[in-house]
Formats: C-alpha cells, structure tokens, sequence
C-alpha cells in the first residue's frame, strides 16, 4: 500500500535525519498497544534537538475528525523542537483512512520562537514550487493554517503559513501529498542545518519557552485530536510523548 510505504519510509528518513542532525542525540523506541489500535513513538533528545517526536498511529473502527463512519485509520505525526531558538519548531500532522483511497489530510507548518524572515521565505518557496507544480493555487494549498493554530488570547498565531493545509485529498492526489511531505520536510532540516550553531541569548531562550507554552496551551485546550485519541483509548502517556514541548512555563 503506497501510503503504508510512504510512512515506513519517512518513519527511517526522519530517524536518520534527525540523529545526524543533532550531533550527539539519543535515539529511543517505544512500542504501546491499547485497545482500539497501536502506537509507535521514536523520540530523539540531545546536542541540535532538545526533543522530536516521530508517532505513527493505528486505530481499529475509529471516528475521525472529519466524517461520521467509524473506519480504520492511521495517523503519523511529528513534532520537532529544536534547542536552538533560532531553528523553528516544525509541526508535521498527517492522517487518513485505510478503507478505500483515502481521504489523506495533512498540515505542515513552522511555528517559530525567533522568527528569521529568509528562512520563512525559502520555505515558502519550495511549497510554492509543489503548488505550481500539481497546478494548485499557491495561497489556497496554506489557507487556514493561521486560523488552526491561533488562540482568541494571543497575539499572534503559532502559523506562519509557509507550509500547507491540505484536506480531503483522493487517491490521484496522493503525489501531492507525499511530494509536499518531503519538500517540507527537506526544507526544514536545510534551515536546522543553518541555524543551529547561532549564538543565542538568555532572552532567546526565553522566547522559545513562550512558543512551546502556547504550543502547550494549544493541545490541551483546543486541539481536538488529543480529546479524540483519550476517547479512543490512547494512553495518557502516549499523548504526552507524542505532543508535548519539552519545557514551558507559566
């Protein structure tokens, strides 16, 4: 199954990627079964990666977010923290049903501490580069990611709309899907690549506790997938590894 490739293939790149990246960072894997499905969390910690988290999700007769007919489903998601805070926090949320071709649903984002305008811009580049090439419009393949990822109390949302909300894609679209995957997430170790080494303050730090606490706020306040994964039966544990900053405050 071309989607079920697709996730074992980028479950290793991801690993790969990461440890390579992070210098001197640990590697861990963590195997749960619960009673409606599976998780697999891979988690790396250390040198250039304060945490990341690689989950791929397995859920037997599951109502998803978007339909009303409990189906099979899976979900593979990755949340990247980087220690430096010039480096963004890149989110990665992917899930679809088994049954039949779909329908995938993807957002891909960079939710920065500091933001640097040149790497936000590359990024948008390379996403604008997959739009014109699967003849989508630009602007409508990102839309609604600043809506998604923003709270009423905050300044500003978490989004900065570099990357794509992609939703209820077919089976002929799922080129789109995996090629928008990989530009993004190619695009995003290019900017860890670049940034890690940057002198950073006490106040930078700083600046990157206050994006991983909205982060924070926002998955257990209003992220609808945290409340649908309890209600399937996954293990608060499970929902901690797989979402959680590694530091906040408040």
């Amino acid at each position: 199954m071309k989607i079920v490739d697709f996730v074992e293939d980028m479950k290793k790149r991801a690993a790969n990627g990461l440890l390579e990246i992070s210098g001197t960072g640990k590697y861990t894997k963590e195997t749960v079964l619960f009673k409606s499905g599976k998780a697999e969390v891979i988690t790396v910690r250390g040198g250039a990666i304060e945490k990341a988290a690689i989950t791929h999700l397995t859920f037997k007769g599951l109502k998803p977010p978007i339909g009303d007919k409990p189906v099979d489903y899976m979900v593979y998601q990755m949340e990247i923290f980087p220690e430096n805070p010039y480096c963004p926090m890149g989110h990665f949320n992917t899930e679809w049903s088994l049954e039949g071709p779909g329908p995938y649903h993807m957002n891909l984002d960079l939710f920065p501490a500091l933001r640097v305008e040149e790497d936000l811009e590359r990024m948008r580049r390379l996403m604008d580069g997959v739009a014109d090439h699967f003849s989508r419009d630009r602007n409508k393949m990102r839309a609604g990611l600043d809506e998604h990822y923003n709270m009423e109390h905050w300044a500003v949302p978490l989004a900065t709309k570099v990357g794509c909300k992609l939703l209820n894609l077919c089976g002929e679209e799922l080129d789109l899907f995996i090629s928008a995957y990989h530009t993004f997430f190619d695009g995003y170790l290019d900017i860890i690549r670049k940034r890690k080494d940057t002198p950073f303050s006490a106040q930078d730090t700083t600046k990157k506790i206050e994006r991983n606490s909205r982060w924070l706020e926002y998955i257990t306040i209003k992220d609808q997938a945290v409340r649908l994964g309890l209600a399937a039966g996954v293990p608060p544990q499970v929902l901690i590894a797989l979402s959680y900053p590694p530091s906040a405050a408040f």
